[in-house]
């Protein structure tokens, strides 16, 4: 039953089976729930608190390692096999931040940019729950970089920036050319540079397997998140208090939603040339 409950999970809009499914085992969960206190009657409320599909799997993994160390019944050689395929991936996992936090150290963000969310943990762990297959270890590192410039960009914009440095900074990421950085002031140049070796390091991988057709799109992701933050900084800066559809408009995109097609620039089994 707590099997057919995960499953519901996975229903769309109009599926009114797996509906009625997620009510018959929600309420008959509840009741077992309620009344056992096994190993199994903690992953039961576990599960009601929280889908295992709306959770990262690596916390799941780790989670349900835990559980089954209280079950009487579990295979101890499987439970040792997963403890080690655990430990071996959060080592890579570990390898792979060392790496990211060694560039951000490069970058000197806390000095040179003291406004801007030092965070770069956070936005590993973000990747990490996109990416948690292991074979994704480089998709993993240059998007934890890519959401991590998205991060300054947007403080940038926010607490920082005057209106005048913000226009220079939208229009050279507009030209997306290395010239335009003589036009920004010391602290934008910083920023920039790094955005463009972060894209220029994507854009060699893309190179080499064959999908540069790709980088286009994510490169148009970050322009039009900068001109989007500019209409904000605007608003703010002139008082202007926008309505429901001319802020929906604008919202759509500085939430940063789209830059979740970056996520397909290493999802070559899902995506071909057509769908770009």
């Amino acid at each position: 039953m707590l099997s057919l409950y995960e499953a519901t999970h996975l229903r769309v809009h109009g599926e009114d089976i797996l509906e009625e499914a997620l009510a018959f085992t929600t309420t008959h969960l509840q009741s077992v729930a309620a009344t056992s206190a096994s190993s199994l009657s903690k992953q039961i409320s576990h599960a009601l608190r929280q889908s295992l599909h709306k959770n990262l799997p690596r916390l799941e993994a780790n989670r349900y390692i835990r559980s089954c160390q209280e079950d009487p019944l579990h295979n101890e050689v499987l439970l040792r096999f997963a403890k080690l395929d655990f430990n071996i991936l959060q080592r890579e996992h570990r390898k792979e931040l060392c790496d990211i936090a060694r560039w951000w150290k490069d970058l000197d963000v806390p000095r040179k940019l003291p406004f801007a969310r030092d965070r770069i943990t956070e936005c590993y762990f973000w990747i990490l729950g996109v990416y948690f297959e292991p074979e994704y270890f480089l998709g993993r590192k240059i998007l934890t970089k890519a959401i991590a410039m998205a991060s300054i960009l947007d403080d940038i914009y926010d607490v920082h920036g005057t209106i005048k440095e913000l226009e220079l900074l939208t229009e050279a990421i507009g030209t997306w050319d290395i010239s335009a950085i003589k036009h920004l002031p010391e602290y934008m140049k910083v920023f920039y540079e790094a955005l463009l070796d972060v894209y220029n390091d994507i854009e060699k991988y893309m190179i080499d397997e064959g999908k540069l057709y790709r980088m286009h799109y994510a490169k148009e992701v970050v322009k039009d998140l900068a001109r989007a933050y500019l209409i904000e900084a605007k608003w703010f800066h002139y008082k202007y208090v926008p309505t429901m559809e001319e802020y929906m408009e604008v919202a759509s995109v500085t939430s940063a939603y789209l830059l979740i097609n970056h996520i397909f620039c290493w999802n070559g089994g899902y995506c071909n040339q057509g769908c770009f």
